[in-house]
């Protein structure tokens, strides 16, 4: 499968760096960058997801930081998207999306009962 990901980070002394990959992309060769980004004295931590506004924008935030680490549901997702921009959303809504971000395999999903469980898959979530 041919995957396109943009990566853009600063480091702690301003400087921007930029890296843009198209092909067949494996965890391996990610894994090879971050290394290469360790030899710089640049942390894995800087990696950000670049806010935008849009509504998946939100989604990854709300991910990021409110269910890091963490197991989660559709109805979490939503119940924050709620209090924190205070916007209702549609419980399907947020379904597809999660369930498209597990097929990009940025998030883990299992099935728990008669319902989908989340979480974050850090190894395949920095682009």
């Amino acid at each position: 499968m041919r995957r396109k990901i943009k990566i853009e980070l600063e480091d702690s002394d301003g400087i921007k760096y930029s890296l843009s990959v198209e092909g067949k992309i494996s965890r391996e060769k990610i894994l090879k960058f971050m290394d290469a980004l360790e030899l710089m004295d640049i942390p894995v931590e800087t990696f950000e997801h670049k806010q935008d506004g849009t509504f998946y924008s939100r989604v990854r935030e709300i991910i990021e930081t409110d269910f890091a680490g963490v197991q989660f549901s559709s109805s979490d997702v939503a119940r924050e998207l709620e209090e924190k921009y205070g916007m209702p959303v549609k419980l399907s809504t947020i379904s597809t999306y999660l369930a498209r971000l597990a097929e990009d395999e940025y998030l883990k999903r299992e099935r728990f009962g008669n319902s989908w469980v989340y979480r974050r898959n850090y190894l395949k979530s920095r682009a």
